[in-house]
């Protein structure tokens, strides 16, 4: 078990990249509470009651905390400006140290945990040892056939430890981008049969919004043989939290003047309006 000697305090945790509108409270990496709730549209008027109602119940006032931890995105383009900037202006107003977490980290990190306690609830007598490396491909509907996605991997099907903090080995494979699903399910194939021998994953774990991409994600469990899984999960600030603690512990924060979102891609009004503009030059 990892025994927690350092100390960052409170530690506030929001995320509004998705659907998922999600508000939690850890103290030293240890969650206290969390509220979330699924309406996207009603994102900016919701997050700071959220996070009210979640200090009422713990009884605590905002010069209790200590920290702030936000998901950067990517995602939605107006979710993820309202989450940065309650978290901006919370850390400016009340002094607290800010982070940027990618919110898709947070989803693959979550729905690895979640799909662990699943097959620990049909299974609480296997034995977890050796099982090897999981790779976790979080994805969000990024809309025309694309996904919000990475690739992250843990060993042996422990994502968090026994205290559930973050495991050792947690890793990011790739970064977050934003890709056609079906070059992306290949890209992912041509990963595995170019990963050193006794390197390659044991398992390929999709979560996230997975319903929308079911013909490439049962493509792709066709074309590898090794075992693949899907999880359908909304993201908890829980996660963006338990990311947010080893790297606070390291003294690593934004600049709170300076931090913006990873939007990944410009807002579509703005990709269309550059576009006309090349188009008409191409004109000429």
């Amino acid at each position: 078990m990892t025994e927690r000697t350092q100390s960052i305090g409170r530690c506030l945790a929001i995320d509004t990249s998705s659907s998922a509108m999600t508000v939690a409270i850890l103290d030293n990496g240890k969650l206290l509470g969390e509220v979330s709730s699924y309406a996207e549209r009603n994102h900016s008027i919701g997050l700071i009651p959220h996070i009210q109602e979640l200090l009422a119940k713990l009884d605590l006032k905002p010069k209790d905390l200590q920290t702030i931890a936000v998901g950067q995105g990517p995602g939605s383009y107006t979710g993820v400006r309202i989450a940065v900037s309650v978290a901006k202006t919370f850390a400016w107003s009340l002094g607290l140290d800010l982070i940027g977490i990618s919110s898709l980290e947070a989803i693959a990190l979550g729905g690895a945990v979640k799909a662990r306690d699943f097959n620990e609830m049909k299974d609480p007598n296997e034995d977890k040892s050796g099982r090897g490396t999981t790779w976790v491909v979080p994805l969000l509907d990024g809309r025309r056939r694309q996904a919000f996605t990475a690739v992250y991997a843990f060993e042996d099907a422990s994502p968090v430890t026994d205290d559930d903090a973050l495991s050792a080995t947690w890793r990011e494979i790739l970064p977050d981008g934003i890709r056609v699903i079906g070059p992306w399910t290949a890209q992912i194939l041509s990963l595995i049969a170019d990963a050193e021998e006794g390197k390659e994953p044991k398992e390929i774990l999709f979560v996230g919004e997975v319903e929308g991409f079911a013909a490439e994600l049962d493509q792709f469990a066709q074309e590898w043989q090794g075992l693949v899984n899907q999880r359908t999960y909304g993201i908890e600030a829980h996660y963006i939290g338990l990311l947010a603690y080893p790297r606070l512990l390291q003294g690593e924060k934004a600049e709170v003047h300076t931090f913006v979102p990873n939007y990944t891609r410009l807002p579509e009004a703005e990709a269309n309006l550059l576009a006309g503009i090349v188009t008409k030059k191409g004109d000429h």
